[in-house]
């Protein structure tokens, strides 16, 4: 027997908004990531023409964003043959949206602004074991790996348990011609 509070309901056709994000969005996307700091240095490195941040909204209610650094990727100029590449850095979902085509929308509002800006190469870095899923949203995108697997980043964290531990973040350069 269901009980009548715990009843399951469906909502169909959910539209969401991608667009530029704003200082007044702020709020809303510690939801998405809970760092101001973080939030605050990429609309300032948008605000000096060095990225763009775009958010993906449901009711002026963040749910997912990327950050599009214009700075060249360096670490892929060999394999662009060293024309520009932008590098798209973070994109991220709360968790119940993944898997409904947000984040492959994300990407491809970054390639369309590379290719307003005539910018010939899009790159990402990408953990191919701890998350194979996007790398397969970027295979599926049309983008490919070069180079060899690297030390990304180390980030701290609290476990479970309370302890603080360290994660390595072992990435492979993907990228694809605009």
């Amino acid at each position: 027997m269901i009980n009548m509070h715990e009843k399951l309901y469906e909502i169909n056709a959910v539209s969401y908004q991608i667009r530029i994000i704003k200082e007044s969005d702020l709020e809303s996307l510690l939801s998405v990531k809970n760092d101001v700091s973080v939030h605050r240095d990429r609309l300032c490195r948008q605000k000096e023409g060095k990225a763009v941040y775009l958010g993906a909204f449901i009711n002026n209610c963040a749910i997912g964003y990327v950050l599009l650094s214009l700075d060249n990727k360096e670490d892929v100029m060999l394999d662009t043959n060293h024309e520009k590449c932008a590098d798209m850095i973070d994109l991220l979902l709360i968790e119940p949206l993944r898997n409904y085509g947000v984040g492959s929308r994300l990407a491809l509002s970054c390639e369309e602004v590379c290719r307003e800006k005539g910018i010939p190469y899009l790159g990402l870095d990408v953990n191919p074991t701890d998350n194979s899923a996007a790398k397969r949203l970027y295979e599926r995108l049309g983008y490919h790996a070069v180079g060899k697997v690297h030390l990304d980043g180390v980030y701290e964290y609290t476990d479970e348990q309370g302890n603080q531990m360290k994660y390595e973040d072992w990435c492979i350069d993907m990228i694809k011609r605009m």
